[in-house]
């Protein structure tokens, strides 16, 4: 076998220590930058099944079928003594039936654990949780289009239409319950002037802010390519700098480099 060509091998190896260098930068800046606005990052475990407990207390989800015509059913929730009762704001899925648990459900309603995972290590966090050392929250959102619109087609289209419900569970027993429309803003100042206008009584329903919790957990019921789009300054990337392109030209030249180092030799004849 022959040797690699030295020169571009050098390259792929200069340029394999920028690309480690420029990431584990761009990540240090991307972290600073979160904190730097407030930006907190929560780790998520979506719950599927109908019963468990929390916070001392039973949980049970049950449904309860449609009544007559034009009624798509309903969900029972039980959190200790309290009751609430969700009507079913899209149908449901086909094979719905198919699916075991809350699954059934996941077009419009997701049932979610989370805690606040900014500075901390992902597997100690979840494992906390599962032991329960850490305390946690408990939220169930839903998501409800224009009413006698078809969630499939246009309900697709009309997302600012879209409206989710958080229903969290109190650890002192009960709900907190908060409504959000979704965020057409297309900047943090923006969406801040629509949130101050709903809560003075103006402009309808408060928007979902794109750094919060509940943007996070609404997520999971945003169908693919529905989420919006990435906020003209107000991405961590922005954070990045000059780290970002360096970490993209440096994985082209790593690429280059490796190619040509091992690239077969020419025949004379050829």
């Amino acid at each position: 076998m022959r040797k690699p060509r030295t020169m571009p091998l050098a390259i792929a190896t200069v340029a394999l220590v920028l690309v480690v260098v420029s990431c584990v930068l761009m990540a240090r800046r991307i972290v600073a930058y979160n904190a730097e606005q407030g930006r907190i990052t929560y780790l998520q475990l979506e719950v599927t099944t109908p019963e468990f407990n929390f916070a001392g207390r039973q949980v049970a989800l049950t449904d309860i079928p449609p009544s007559g015509p034009g009624d798509l059913g309903s969900v029972n929730i039980i959190y200790g003594e309290e009751l609430i009762t969700l009507p079913i704001s899209i149908p449901l899925n086909e094979y719905a039936d198919q699916f075991p648990g809350l699954e059934r459900h996941s077009d419009w309603l997701r049932l979610v654990r989370f805690a606040q995972l900014t500075g901390r290590d992902t597997k100690q966090l979840l494992a906390a949780m599962e032991a329960g050392e850490e305390p946690d929250r408990l939220v169930l959102v839903t998501r409800a289009t224009r009413p006698g619109v078809n969630p499939d087609t246009w309900g697709r289209v009309w997302r600012t239409d879209w409206t989710f419900d958080f229903y969290e569970f109190l650890p002192e027993g009960g709900f907190g319950h908060e409504r959000f429309a979704y965020p057409s803003a297309r900047s943090a100042s923006q969406q801040q002037q629509r949130r101050d206008e709903a809560a003075e009584g103006h402009g309808g329903l408060p928007q979902l802010d794109t750094r919060s919790w509940q943007f996070q957990v609404a997520d999971l019921l945003m169908p693919e390519g529905s989420a919006p789009r990435i906020i003209a300054g107000d991405s961590p990337l922005v954070a990045a700098g000059w780290t970002f392109p360096a970490a993209v030209v440096s994985v082209f030249l790593v690429t280059t480099g490796l190619l040509l180092a091992f690239a077969p030799e020419r025949s004379p004849n050829s």
